[in-house]
């Protein structure tokens, strides 16, 4: 049977390193979600402005040829 092995007695320094190493890694993390999500939203804001100037276009045409129907059978 062997003797265990003492384990290395972390330091307040070491410890502190790693969780500046670890947050690092979330804060990059988080700047990539962040920036993903910036360019999808960018995306559907895009897609939404087509659509919305598509539908204000029909509802104009819609209306002019309402108005001109009635003006021309008056």
């Amino acid at each position: 049977m062997s003797t265990p092995q003492p384990t290395p007695e972390l330091s307040i320094r070491d410890v502190l390193q790693q969780i500046d190493r670890r947050l690092s890694l979330i804060e990059t993390d988080v700047r990539e979600n962040k920036a993903k999500i910036d360019s999808l939203a960018a995306e559907i804001r895009r897609e939404f402005n087509g659509k919305f100037n598509l539908v204000i276009g029909l509802v104009i045409t819609t209306w002019l040829s309402v108005m001109c129907t009635l003006l021309f059978k008056l």
